[in-house]
């Protein structure tokens, strides 16, 4: 079975916002920021924009550029972290945003960094059995309204984006091959927003601010990745028959500057097949996979007999690999 990109879209909200900027509005010393999370720019949305609306904008990108209208969709699927109410799910304001009448279903998938990848598992099931013919995928992410200016380390680090891919069963295109996912409840509790949900909904008048941010204890988390990580590959290398190094394009989640560099290190990648877009957009939670993935397709044009591996870690913590052999 191959699957055919048809599109692949970004939307980037309002402006680039340079670290030397946000180091200014916090008292921090020149270059901290880049230094501590690895990011130059980074976009946060305008008031006025929602995870719906930068969704849809992503979307309309991508059908306008694969010459499509939404009526002609089969599926819709939400990727991600961001929402705009706890109910109704994000998908179906994606879908009224369009403007489309078609009655095709959409849900949302929400694993958050590894949202992408497992929309995308999801998408290729469903083209196995003959259930559609065209998919589309969004991740869209409004990381900056979760963002505590009192953390530094998370402040700087996050940004906000939205990515589009319209994809359809073809002759041409990929293989997608070993879908491979794990997840370690030992890091259940060391990335999350303590606030808002059913067991803490933030009514009570003396709700702290703070509990509304998003929380991540970094050196946990990346200590046990790495713990996590080694043996995953490990598995994934002897499942798919390649080593990561035998890849023309690995394209990883943007964690961190510190993340990013010891995984480069440790598995002997080079900047030629290592996609890195945190300088530019910062982790932008699920949209960071295809925002690699958008640019790469931008950029190279055509993909032929080219190995592409997906990658990341995600809150829970949960690790992911996918392989797109075209």
């Amino acid at each position: 079975m191959k699957i055919q990109i048809q599109a692949i879209e970004k939307y980037l909200p309002g402006v680039a916002i340079e670290s030397a900027q946000l180091e200014a509005q916090l008292g921090l010393s020149a270059g901290w920021i880049e230094k501590n999370a690895g990011v130059k720019t980074r976009h946060w949305a305008a008031i006025d924009e929602t995870v719906a609306s930068m969704a849809a904008t992503a979307l309309q990108k991508a059908l306008t550029a694969a010459g499509l209208s939404a009526d002609t969709l089969d599926l819709l699927i939400y990727a991600g972290a961001s929402y705009d109410y706890p109910i109704p799910h994000n998908a179906g304001r994606i879908k009224k945003a369009l403007g489309t009448t078609a009655k095709f279903p959409c849900f949302d998938v929400d694993s958050t960094c590894l949202s992408f990848l497992n929309a995308l598992d999801i998408a290729h099931l469903y083209f196995q059995r003959n259930a559609v013919r065209t998919i589309a995928i969004v991740s869209a992410e409004l990381a900056s309204r979760a963002l505590n200016p009192q953390d530094p380390k998370t402040y700087g680090l996050l940004g906000d984006a939205a990515v589009a891919v319209i994809l359809s069963k073809s002759d041409e295109g990929y293989e997608p091959v070993f879908p491979s996912f794990i997840n370690n409840p030992e890091g259940a509790d060391l990335a999350w927003i303590p606030t808002g949900g059913s067991v803490n909904r933030g009514i009570a008048a003396d709700t702290p601010e703070e509990s509304f941010y998003f929380r991540m204890d970094g050196k946990r988390l990346i200590s046990l990745t790495l713990q996590e990580l080694k043996p995953f590959l490990a598995q994934y290398e002897q499942l798919s028959g390649l080593a990561l190094t035998e890849y023309d394009y690995v394209i990883p989640h943007q964690t961190s500057r510190f993340g990013n560099e010891i995984f480069a290190k440790q598995y002997h990648l080079n900047e030629h097949c290592l996609i890195n877009t945190l300088a530019h957009y910062g982790n932008c939670i699920s949209a960071s996979i295809p925002l690699g993935l958008c640019d790469l397709a931008q950029q190279k044009k055509d993909l032929s007999d080219q190995k592409i591996l997906l990658i990341g870690s995600a809150a829970g913590l949960s690790l992911g690999a996918l392989t797109l052999r075209f």
